[in-house]
């Protein structure tokens, strides 16, 4: 079998690449706070981090386990926590490193609607670092 390269840009293309072929990431149903397990096939979404803004590489997204794969292009430390209807609230992620740091958040976002993408370091969120994303019927 001949061997290809396969160039994958950005925070998603990191997630996908996988022993030099193409993997889908897998996540699946969790706990209310919305943590899941390794089964069933997740939507990746790259976001991008910095002071003092957040920036989604996807506008929508259709309902189902999320993965968002953020990258920290800003000076500070920051992370993530997703907001959505009915007071839904993911679990926060781990923080990512200033100067090109990584961090992941895998959740259900269940319900379509519009949810918020927020960094709650303290303060963050008031300076600007929120982002929106649509969430659809599958």
């Amino acid at each position: 079998m001949r061997a290809r390269t396969v160039v994958v840009g950005g925070v998603a293309g990191a997630a996908l690449l996988a022993g030099g072929h193409l993997a889908p990431v897998m996540a699946a149903a969790g706990d209310p706070q919305g943590r899941v397990a390794a089964s069933s096939p997740s939507t990746a979404v790259g976001l991008g981090m910095r002071e003092w803004s957040i920036t989604a590489y996807r506008a929508k997204v259709k309902a189902g386990t999320v993965r968002f794969l953020v990258t920290n292009r800003g000076e500070d430390a920051h992370n993530l926590r997703v907001r959505g209807p009915n007071g839904y609230r993911s679990r926060i992620s781990d923080d990512a490193a200033s100067g090109g740091g990584h961090a992941a958040l895998t959740t259900r976002l269940k319900r379509p609607g519009r949810y918020v993408l927020v960094c709650v370091k303290p303060g963050h969120e008031r300076l600007g670092m929120r982002a929106t994303i649509r969430v659809v019927k599958p």
